[in-house]
């Protein structure tokens, strides 16, 4: 009797597409790596993974297959594709105050506002290819610490999904 093909998740360093380029994780890491530098108790973790389905599968197993079985969600919700970007922007632009935050000089600086506008077009682009995007929150099993923001998107895919999650702590 032939084996059941079982779906597969890695963590992605970039997924194309037929249309283009969409999220990479190497842009993810630069972004995180810029805000850390310098930061005052604050740590960015920004993180892109792709969940390969066999069947159409619901978001919980998808979210699950990138996360693991500890991972539990608090709830999920349909995103307005247009309120995606403004939110992980928000985000990534935070400025926190005087005992935790970026360094005030990353705003400032070119290269930056270089790698937020490269993220902005690979959001846009994943949305486009998306069949369905969701917002999701973890009760428990989350990769990272959130303390002062996070985010955790499913770009729902014909075969499965890209989950994209951002958060920083101190």
């Amino acid at each position: 009797m032939a084996e059941t093909p079982r779906p597969f998740v890695y963590r992605a360093s970039g997924i194309t597409t037929l249309r283009g380029r969409t999220m990479d994780q190497d842009t993810l890491e630069r972004i995180a790596a810029t805000l850390n530098a310098a930061s005052t108790n604050y740590s960015v973790f920004l993180k892109l993974y792709e969940v390969k389905a066999v069947e159409p599968t619901d978001s919980v197993a998808l979210v699950q297959m990138a996360l693991g079985a500890g991972a539990t969600l608090g709830g999920i919700e349909e995103a307005q594709a247009e309120a995606v970007w403004p939110g992980v922007k928000d985000a990534l632009l935070y400025v926190g105050d005087a005992g935790a935050g970026p360094s005030r000089a990353v705003f400032e600086s070119e290269q930056f506002m270089s790698l937020v506008e490269r993220l902005e077009k690979q959001v846009d682009t994943t949305i486009k290819t998306s069949t369905k995007v969701e917002s999701f929150w973890l009760k428990a099993g989350h990769p990272a610490y959130p303390v002062f923001w996070d985010f955790a998107l499913i770009f729902r895919r014909e075969a499965g999904a890209v989950i994209f999650m951002g958060a920083s702590s101190d």
